[in-house]
């Protein structure tokens, strides 16, 4: 076929792009909850199986023609696209992975969205059938866009070469100060800062207030508040600038430097590193957007006037990424530089000062390293594996104790376990063995675990922990808990399931950031013990805290902005850099995804579901990611 004797369609492909994209259209807005009932189908026979079978696949088909007809012309045309693209059988196979991934992702997220379990895609013939055309349509989906797109960023996305340019601590400070003034009304309307419950929790630890983290520890006793369940070195930060405002007379003036200087520190990280993607020869029009973004983009000023151990642990993780990034780039070489080495040795050990699970993620990239740099194992040593070392032999195992701080209780680490046995009494309690009951009771309490559970958030079941179980009261447990497992392993996996699944919900929309100062305290001093504590926000300025929320709850409502600010989206991108590194044999680029697929990892064993928090270090990455992954081969130096 012709159009103007200049361009030339492929017939057969165009008859299988038209019956393929109406087949995607139709699939990826069909209906898995529609129903038949006398009301919507009055001539029906309800008691005919087939009739109703019919008539409620006909009404899960969406109504709405405009909206499946432009998405069938859409479709197509990217069909059409995919199938002029060349691909070995190896990125064929991949790609169909990624896509398998991504649609069965989506359609486990509906269901647990409806009704906290996959019976939605698998209760009857007919959801199996709706579920397979509605699955196979987002797979075919996502795995035209994906080819098409892999293909758009490589010829129309790289970056053009630009030479990079040297440090210069004018256009560092520069770039810093002009992102701090664009930040400063965030402070205004939200003085003195923001928080969520932790920090507020980390208060009560230092003023000897009892809350309920005290009794997460295994050791507790009385004058014993300080614990490391939450970093103590951040709460003895957060307390010098809390004392500082109750020395003026009023917290919020503490809090609100704390801020300030918050604010100061996240715009210099920012500045540095934007200055090193210009030392790459990142263009200079891509920098100066990414400089727009952190000035104006709401969630990176909001971080900046939050207290809470999560922004200065992502500040320390995106420095680490981009080191990691630079070793790979000089293919190792920069672990023989005494300076670089200091800068890796620092800034994973604040990491572990910040985060209690970044001790975890800094030894498999310890591993990792010794397996792909060994002529440096005597460098990756020193730089990871001791840092990590003084952090669990000497910080945790000595100093704290001898301090007097608790350590953290050893549920954090069980709360899978933990949820997927609350999931199970509640189902099957009655099958529950009076062996099994007492191996559970020996650790959680078992007669309270169906009222406790909650199929989103497993604090209410961990903070149940009995402190005093011993080893051999777990070991118990766990045999238990692999009994129950060879029962009804299905429970298991739809408890792991639901705590998760917002993660890779690409229709998650989530608050992202705090609004205000957390009231924890607040709701809890019964008898206005600690008003001296109390933090409120100003109301002159509620409506503009308002409208800020919403306007970060639209952006990730709108395509190309949301990549930087929506949950849901995020491990599909970073698997399609993955898939794009595959495809265009960019070996190094992925040293830039091994802290973001690890973080994301915890989040698949993570007590609260979709909480942004978990993902901040992604998020504060993002734009350097893309960046450095439209960064070609030449570009680099």
């Amino acid at each position: 076929m012709k159009i103007n004797g200049t361009f030339q369609l492929k017939k057969k492909d165009v008859w299988i792009s038209l019956l393929l994209g109406v087949y995607a259209s139709v699939g990826a807005c069909l209906s898995l909850t529609r129903e038949v009932t006398k009301l919507n189908s009055p001539n029906i026979d309800m008691d005919n199986e087939f009739m109703v079978f019919v008539r409620t696949l006909y009404r899960s088909v969406s109504g709405n023609r405009l909206q499946t007809f432009l998405m069938a012309v859409m479709m197509g045309i990217l069909v059409y696209a995919a199938l002029q693209i060349r691909q070995s059988g190896k990125e064929r196979v991949l790609t169909f992975f990624y896509a398998l991934l991504f649609a069965g992702g989506q359609m486990i997220a509906m269901s647990y969205k409806r009704i906290g379990s996959w019976d939605l895609l698998v209760g009857t013939d007919l959801q199996k059938l709706r579920t397979g055309i509605k699955g196979s349509a987002y797979l075919l989906i996502a795995y035209v866009t994906v080819v098409v797109l892999c293909e758009v960023v490589r010829r129309f996305l790289v970056q053009e070469e630009e030479e990079g340019r040297k440090f210069s601590w004018i256009r560092f400070l520069g770039m810093a100060a002009l992102m701090f003034a664009a930040w400063l009304p965030y402070l205004i309307y939200f003085y003195p800062g923001t928080s969520n419950e932790d920090t507020v929790i980390q208060m009560m630890q230092y003023f000897e207030i009892p809350s309920y983290i005290q009794k997460m520890s295994p050791v507790q006793g009385e004058g014993i508040f300080l614990t490391n369940h939450h970093p103590v070195l951040l709460t003895m930060l957060f307390a010098q600038f809390f004392e500082c405002g109750l020395y003026f007379g009023d917290i919020r003036i503490g809090i609100a430097l704390y801020s300030v200087l918050h604010m100061a520190f996240l715009s210099l990280v920012f500045s540095g590193c934007l200055q090193y993607m210009r030392w790459l020869g990142v263009t200079r029009r891509r920098v100066c957007g990414m400089q727009i973004l952190f000035m104006f983009f709401p969630i990176f000023p909001l971080y900046g006037i939050c207290m809470v151990k999560d922004t200065i642990y992502s500040a320390f993780c995106l420095i680490y990424i981009l080191l990691m990034y630079h070793i790979a780039r000089t293919d190792g070489e920069a672990l023989g530089r005494i300076g670089f080495d200091a800068a890796l040795f620092a800034t994973g050990l604040l990491m572990m000062l910040t985060k209690v699970f970044a001790l975890h993620i800094l030894l498999i990239v310890g591993v990792v390293y010794l397996f792909r740099y060994r002529r440096y194992i005597g460098r990756i040593l020193i730089t990871i594996a001791l840092p990590a070392f003084l952090y669990k032999a000497v910080y945790l195992s000595l100093l704290l104790p001898a301090l007097g701080v608790a350590p953290g209780g050893i549920q954090e680490a069980l709360s899978v376990p933990f949820q997927q046995t609350a999931r199970y009494v509640l189902e099957y309690g009655d099958e529950v063995t009076a062996e099994e009951k007492e191996a559970i009771g020996r650790v959680l309490p078992y007669d309270k675990l169906a009222k406790l559970y909650h199929p989103e958030l497993s604090d209410p079941v961990k903070k149940r922990y009995k402190q005093n179980a011993t080893k051999r009261d777990l070991q118990r447990y766990f045999k238990a808990w692999f009994q129950m497992f060879r029962k009804h392993p299905e429970v298991y996996a739809e408890s792991l399931l639901n705590n998760t699944y917002q993660y890779y919900d690409i229709n998650k929309v989530s608050d992202l950031e705090y609004y205000q100062w957390n009231d924890y305290l607040i709701r809890h001093d019964k008898e206005e013990q600690y008003t001296r504590l109390y933090v409120l926000p100003d109301e002159q300025y509620e409506e503009q805290r308002y409208l800020i929320h919403q306007i970060v709850l639209l952006l990730q409502k709108i395509p190309i902005l949301n990549v930087f600010a929506s949950i849901g989206l995020i491990p599909w991108i970073l698997l399609f850099f993955a898939l794009y590194n595959i495809r265009w044999k960019k070996r190094r680029e992925f040293s830039l995804l091994l802290i973001p697929l690890l973080t994301l990892a915890v989040c698949m064993v993570s007590p609260d579901n979709g909480n942004s928090r978990y993902i901040m270090p992604i998020l504060y990455a993002f734009p350097f990611l893309f960046a450095l992954e439209l960064l070609p081969e030449k570009g680099r130096r």
